[in-house]
């Protein structure tokens, strides 16, 4: 029987769409599509995502790759934050879960700046029992939640809207959820 449920946290409790984000910032959509593909498919990005380098480094390098959209690059980094919105239905599913006596925890693909902002701006996070974030290193993001918590895969479920993530998890021994909807979740759930 499940006593813990993990919740990837960008894409299920949080809205991630940096597309739609860059949308709102340029009306031209070639010029939307090149930024997100320069910025968000980096392995700049990336690097950053797993706290191997800092914001300004990821700036720095993605400039010098990219010169003629500096500006544009440094907007989107300076920004990119306001991306990162609740899923208010979710946190109604979280708050359900919470109160029926689930253990809840999170793994969280963000850089420090990520982590710092949906810390201070989301005080839903305190429904979770922990967490980790990929920029905090250590190994894989959810082996490290599970090594901190002492959580075994048998007994968790691990919900994702990413399906690389709902395959890993499976094969992980995790009861793996793909998201595609919070009702749909509520009626698996609870």
């Amino acid at each position: 029987m499940e006593q813990n449920y993990i919740f990837s946290l960008c894409g299920t409790v949080l809205y991630c769409d940096p597309r739609t984000f860059l949308r709102t910032l340029w009306v031209d959509e070639a010029r939307a599509l090149r930024l997100y593909e320069l910025i968000f498919l980096s392995p700049e990005w990336r690097m950053l995502e797993d706290g191997a380098i800092l914001r300004e480094d990821a700036m720095e390098w993605l400039c010098r790759r990219a010169p003629a959209e500096t500006e544009h690059i440094r907007l989107v980094l300076k920004h990119w934050l306001r991306c990162l919105t609740p899923r208010w239905e979710m946190v109604e599913l979280l708050l359900d879960m919470k109160e029926s006596g689930k253990n809840l925890y999170f793994a969280a693909a963000l850089n420090s700046d990520g982590k710092d902002y949906i810390l201070k701006t989301y005080p839903f996070l305190s429904l979770f029992e922990g967490g980790a974030f990929s920029c905090e290193g250590g190994g894989a993001m959810v082996d490290s939640l599970c090594a901190r918590h002492r959580l075994t895969p048998a007994r968790s479920v691990f919900v994702t809207a990413d399906p690389a993530q709902h395959k890993a998890a499976k094969s992980a021994g995790f009861r793996a959820i793909l998201f595609t909807g919070t009702e749909r979740l509520r009626d698996t759930l609870i």
